[in-house]
């Protein structure tokens, strides 16, 4: 008599929850940059239309001062502005819990002249690399 084969064997069941853990653990890092590359995207996206605002509102005042309208930033960031009648920087500083309070790229900052720039990046880290441009 032949004996039927029901279920699985514990080996096999091992065989599969290793094979689940390791392309967990090689794919779990890919995941997490790839969030937090389109968090970067968001920001250096919403630090580009405060400039705007800031503009049209020089275009009318001459003075970059008391423009309305900005944002304080998301979940991820605090975005802060120094305003100067001829000039204007634009800081997004990250919230400390966030999944970005550790990323590389650091704090951006954009001015007035369209210069973009990182505060306390990871040495090694370009513009190009956080910026996108």
């Amino acid at each position: 008599m032949r004996r039927s084969n029901r279920g699985f064997t514990l080996i096999e069941i091992m065989i599969v929850i290793a094979i689940i853990g390791i392309v967990i653990t090689v794919g779990y890092p890919s995941l997490t940059e790839y969030m937090k590359k389109g968090r970067r995207a968001e920001i250096a996206g919403l630090l580009s239309e405060q400039a705007q605002i800031l503009e049209r509102h020089y275009s009318k005042n001459n003075v970059y001062t008391n423009a309305t309208g900005l944002s304080s930033g998301n979940d991820f960031y605090t975005v802060t502005q120094t305003l100067a009648d001829q000039s204007f920087t634009l800081t997004a500083v990250r919230k400390s819990g966030s999944s970005m309070a550790t990323d590389k790229c650091g704090d951006f900052t954009l001015n007035n002249t369209g210069a973009r720039s990182m505060l306390n990046a990871t040495a090694g880290v370009t513009t190009k690399d956080c910026w996108g441009r």
